[in-house]
């Protein structure tokens, strides 16, 4: 997202899913965009795993929106914002190959 900042990546991916829920995993450094149900089926691309059904998710409380300082506990970088308002897997796809291409020009 071009920035260490959760504030800053938090608004640059809620711009870039249009709102859609993500949720960020400080401890694992990792986010995860909340796509609809059957998406990992169509899911093929080995640069970012979508995770399937049975697979274990710790969701964060609908009030926890922002970091908790030290602790390394999720929290919404983008919150849901609407019942069934969820990411596209497009534009996450999307997101995952521009970053994945960008990952690559630091190696180099």
């Amino acid at each position: 997202m071009g920035s260490d900042d959760p504030t800053t990546v938090s608004a640059r991916l809620a711009e870039s899913f249009n709102g859609g829920p993500v949720i960020h995993d400080p401890g694992f450094h990792r986010y995860y965009a909340l796509v609809p149900p059957g998406t990992a089926e169509a899911w093929h691309t080995p640069v970012a795993e979508c995770i399937t059904a049975g697979t274990y998710l710790g969701v964060p409380r609908a009030d926890r929106v922002e970091s908790n300082g030290g602790t390394r506990s999720s929290y919404w970088s983008v919150p849901m914002s609407r019942p069934n308002g969820l990411c596209t897997a497009a534009d996450v796809l999307a997101l995952v190959k521009v970053g994945h291409g960008l990952a690559g020009e630091d190696e180099s």
